[in-house]
C-alpha cells in the first residue's frame, strides 16, 4: 500500500510523517525526509504513532454507569429531549 503523508499531532512542532498500512493490518511510521521540521527524525512518540491507531480499548460512545456498577450505553441520546429546549 502507499504511504501516507501526514503530521504528527503531539506537540506544536507539526513533524512530517509517512504511514502506511501493512499487510497484517498495523500501521508503519516513519519521518518525513521532505518535511522541513523533522528532516525524517521523529521522536519517541511520534515514532509509536503506528501503535496508537487501534479502536480495542477505546472509549467509542458515552457511556454512564447505571445500576449495580453496570454502564449503559447511549448516555447521550437521553440528553437530546432536554438540549432542545434549551
Amino acid at each position: 500500500m502507499d504511504e501516507i503523508r501526514t503530521t504528527c499531532p503531539y506537540c506544536g512542532v507539526g513533524c512530517g510523517v509517512l504511514a502506511r498500512k501493512e499487510e497484517n493490518g498495523l500501521v508503519s511510521v516513519r519521518g518525513d525526509e521532505r518535511h522541513p521540521a523533522n528532516l525524517g527524525r521523529l521522536c519517541v512518540k511520534g515514532a509509536a504513532l503506528g501503535e496508537t491507531t487501534g479502536l480495542e480499548g477505546r472509549l467509542l460512545r458515552p457511556e454512564l454507569e447505571g445500576e449495580a456498577g453496570q454502564l449503559v450505553t447511549g448516555a447521550g441520546g437521553r440528553r437530546q429531549p432536554t438540549a432542545a429546549n434549551h
